[in-house]
């Protein structure tokens, strides 16, 4: 009688042990259910989230053929000398003191060769030319020419303003204006030709 009771007692408690087993399994494995469940819809919600970012992104629509296309805006020279440089200094006096356009001119040829000629010529020869002195308006227009080779210090090539310059040169009897008028012709044609919006308006405005 007690054999049976020891056993019957020992299988009561297997039972147990087993149901206390499955039991702690089915609550593991309900944990990992729950927050397996949680971490796909995160997931889900910050796919959700950059998908509309996305969209929201309004995309970047092709140029019209009409508009003028995007040009870089030339980066501005950094001079290689100082803002009180000798030349600038002799320049600026000069034209405080109140020189006179032919002598601006006269001292613009005459500077010596120094880093910071150009920029402080082209200030004598800038006076010169809004006097309508035909050979300073020759000489500023190559400083904006971008098929002259010649040092224009810190000017940034113009074709516009070269040509306006040239003009003036030859309506003041500048006949070599009219040379630079040509090979400037050439590389305005080639730059339209090409795409370029402001050199098919310079074009439109030729004479």
């Amino acid at each position: 009688m007690d054999n049976y009771l020891n056993n019957k007692s020992r299988k009561r408690g297997w039972i147990i042990a087993i149901v206390v087993v499955i039991g702690l399994a089915v609550i593991v494995l309900g944990g990992y259910l729950v927050w397996d469940s949680i971490r796909t819809e995160d997931k889900k919600i910050q796919t959700k989230g950059k998908i509309e970012i996305e969209v929201e992104k309004p995309p970047e629509l092709p140029r019209m053929a009409n508009q003028p296309p995007k040009t870089k805006t030339p980066e501005p020279i950094i001079p290689a000398y100082a803002p009180d440089a000798p030349l600038l200094e002799q320049v600026r006096e000069a034209m405080r003191k109140g020189i006179d356009p032919d002598g601006a001119l006269a001292m613009a040829k005459s500077l010596p060769d120094k880093p910071e000629r150009a920029d402080a010529a082209f200030i004598l020869l800038e006076y010169a030319a809004e006097a309508e002195n035909g050979e300073a308006a020759l000489e500023v227009g190559r400083y904006f020419d971008p098929t002259f080779a010649g040092d224009s210090g810190t000017i940034v090539k113009d074709p516009e303003h070269a040509y306006d310059w040239y003009r003036l040169a030859l309506s003041q009897g500048v006949l070599e204006a009219d040379i630079h008028l040509s090979n400037l012709k050439q590389w305005v044609t080639k730059q339209a030709a090409e795409g370029s919006y402001k050199s098919r308006e310079l074009l439109k405005n030729w004479k």
